[in-house]
């Protein structure tokens, strides 16, 4: 890099605090300092005052360091935090964030403004599919770290939870293998961190068993303090008892590899192509004798420990003996200083935006007191050059003066006239009123019309092929993957309280524009074998089922309904049937993203708004009066019915339908030129 600038990445475990500081120049990395403060006791002890140890630490850590001038970039514990990965459906890039967006709600596990969460995009050269991670911690867990390290005055630039700063090291170190999969266990007090490395891709767990399952082994085996067992743990190579030592701890070497073999297994039950070829060994935990080869022997994959680091240049610091002593335990700390200098590939935070935004004032302000100054001195020239202009005006005195000032008084003699005339005539206003209440109605359709329009276009990006200029490029996509879709019908009818309707109210309407639906939120078809849709036959109602979900992922439908009632305004309700391209989940989503679009498109409108709009699919196409495709018969026997563009098959396609309440907003008419800036016209008919 061409810029010099250090960064401190700083670890605090359950046994010590771990921090290097990191400089690139010109693309070299160098390690300027690097300690280690250790714990009176581990954190995780009963008897242990975690705060203020975790306090002292870093109290420590200061006197003997100096932190000013640099970044500092601080971890966050990987089992406090939420990570998952969701694959993505080929879309347009700018939809990706709305796409994402709704995965995070669904994923997330709880209130979505309950937590801090970023997502980063995943994608492979050699594949079509993006995957994108989610990774989110409660708003509480990241305040607790940030008010840790601003008890001392440490001002955190980035906060990274543990597992993401594992794979930055590993992937900027050159760690895995040429090859394959690298999965890298970081095998702490009371957890084990595992990160999978694979190409584009990446995969974290957290388990909850760590060096501390070997001590509390030995406490009460041997019935021992944990300080002792701790100790007798460490010295279990010498002491001479070291074959009843570990005949006692083997139970939790099992426990850790059938760990680490189910993860395996799971990762590669999703991706089926992928071999792991390496296992890397890290943390203090990993220091317990016999670990590495039995973990190799049962794995059946070969196990590194790391002993050395492979990006850093040669320096004293390095060659040290107590950075080489406790090189295991220093990854997080080496991930989080890289994340800092812009050297990884994940680049998330979970600072706060309010604290982000707060840093980039203050690192403005001293550009704001110079353009504060600048201003000063402008303001001092117009001074003067109004000073300088009035003595070339008037040089014997005040009399050119007098003249302008006679001037403007007579101006604004005449505003004021204006003013006093300007709206006698209440009658003569009153009959414009009318004449535009008359015209202005005729827009509301057109309006309607345009947003839902609008709205098909840009959530349904494979819509414009849909002619013979675009033929061939649609083709080249599988049907189910085009985002497409046919609208049928768009039945309306008008209520004077249409957003004060109540669900069963909602659902006499719908009944009465040829469909059944049922109050509730989004959901969709289950897939063959798991029961028929629920609600009114004929259509899934909002509990669609979900199909099994990957370990340790939740499979949930949509949020909670919308209130029965949001208040009282005369309006519309919009019916919308069709059919579209995508088939079961993927419909779903892409009903749900046509829905939202209308309903934000609409937002801005001055005279009418989309809300309350609900999705579903039709699982008895002739509950369409009259949309889609017809599907005739000849002598009792069905025939097949093609796309009479691209002469496919479209009994695959899905029939569905989309309901608003399409409120109209005041009375229905733009504001009057005489009153608040005007607003396009539109109304109800």
């Amino acid at each position: 890099m061409a810029s010099a600038k250090t960064v401190w990445g700083i670890d605090i475990g359950q046994c010590a605090l771990k921090a290097l500081k990191l400089r690139a120049v010109d693309e070299q990395l160098y390690l300027e300092a690097f300690d280690v403060v250790e714990h009176p006791k581990i954190l995780s002890q009963p008897d242990a005052d975690r705060d203020q140890l975790m306090r002292n630490a870093l109290e420590q850590f200061l006197a003997r360091n100096n932190v000013a001038g640099s970044r500092v970039v601080v971890a966050a514990p990987g089992q406090s935090g939420f990570t998952r990965f969701v694959k993505l459906p080929p879309v347009e890039p700018k939809q990706i964030p709305e796409i994402v967006r709704f995965e995070a709600e669904q994923q997330i596990p709880f209130a979505i403004d309950e937590v801090i969460w970023r997502w980063q995009a995943f994608k492979d050269a050699d594949s079509p599919d993006t995957e994108v991670g989610l990774f989110a911690m409660k708003r509480t867990d990241v305040f607790e770290v940030l008010d840790r390290f601003g008890e001392v005055s440490i001002s955190a630039d980035v906060v990274q939870m543990t597992p993401l700063a594992l794979y930055n090291f590993m992937a900027f170190d050159n760690q895995c293998a040429p090859d394959g999969a690298t999965l890298l266990a970081d095998v702490g007090a009371d957890k084990t961190d595992l990160v999978v490395s694979d190409g584009a891709r990446i995969w974290t767990r957290t388990l909850q068993l760590g060096g501390n399952n070997f001590t509390q082994a030995l406490v009460k085996a041997f019935k021992l303090s944990f300080t002792k067992a701790e100790k007798l743990k460490r010295t279990a190579v010498t002491s001479p008892h070291a074959r009843h030592i570990f005949q006692v701890m083997r139970p939790v070497f099992a426990e850790l590899v059938q760990e680490v073999q189910r993860s395996i297994g799971y990762y590669t039950s999703l991706h089926r192509e992928s071999r792991f070829k390496r296992v890397i060994g890290l943390g203090n935990g990993f220091r317990l004798p016999g670990l590495q080869k039995f973990l190799e022997q049962n794995l059946g994959i070969p196990v590194v420990r790391v002993d050395a680091y492979n990006q850093l240049a040669p320096s004293a610091a390095v060659n040290a003996p107590a950075f080489t002593e406790n090189v295991l335990s220093f990854a997080v700390a080496y991930g989080l200083a890289l994340q800092g200098l812009d050297l990884t590939r994940i680049q998330t935070s979970l600072l706060p935006e309010e604290i982000a935004r707060q840093r980039r004032w203050a690192r403005k302000r001293p550009w704001f007191a110079a353009s504060a100054a600048m201003v000063l001195v402008a303001l001092g020239g117009i001074t003067w050059r109004a000073y300088a202009d009035r003595r070339v005006l008037d040089p014997a005195g005040n009399e050119t003066l007098e003249k302008v000032g006679d001037h403007i008084a007579e101006c604004q003699a005449l505003r004021a006239e204006r003013n006093r005339h300007q709206g006698l005539d209440k009658a003569e206003e009153d009959r414009i009123l009318k004449r535009r209440q008359v015209l202005a109605y005729r827009n509301f359709w057109p309006e309607a019309h345009y947003i839902i329009s609008r709205a098909v276009r840009q959530v349904a990006a494979d819509q414009p092929l849909a002619n013979e200029a675009g033929l061939k490029r649609l083709l080249a996509k599988p049907r189910h993957l085009r985002l497409m879709m046919e609208v049928s019908a768009l039945n309306t009818q008008y209520h004077e309280n249409a957003a004060g309707m109540t669900d069963q109210e909602l659902d006499g309407i719908c009944s009465r524009l040829g469909m059944a639906s049922q109050a509730g939120p989004t959901g969709y078809r289950p897939p063959t074998g798991m029961g028929p849709p629920m609600g009114v036959p004929g259509f899934g109602s909002g509990m669609g089922g979900a199909g099994a979900g990957a370990a340790g992922t939740d499979a949930s439908g949509a949020g909670a309904p919308e209130a029965a009632t949001i208040g009282e305004g005369r309006g519309f309700v919009f019916v919308m049937l069709g059919s579209t391209t995508q088939r079961g989940y993927e419909a779903n989503r892409f009903l749900t993203s046509v829905k939202k679009a209308v309903e934000d498109i609409s937002k801005n409108n001055p005279t009418l708004q989309f809300i309350r709009g609900q999705t579903g699919i039709v699982s008895d196409p002739g509950a369409l009066a009259g949309g889609g495709y017809a599907t005739p018969t000849v002598g009792g026997t069905t025939q097949v019915t093609l796309d009479p563009l691209t002469g496919e098959d479209v009994s695959g396609d899905t029939k569905f339908f989309v309901r608003w309440v399409v409120v109209v907003k005041g009375d229905g008419l733009p504001a009057l030129a005489t009153k608040t800036p005007a607003a396009p016209e539109g109304g109800a008919p």
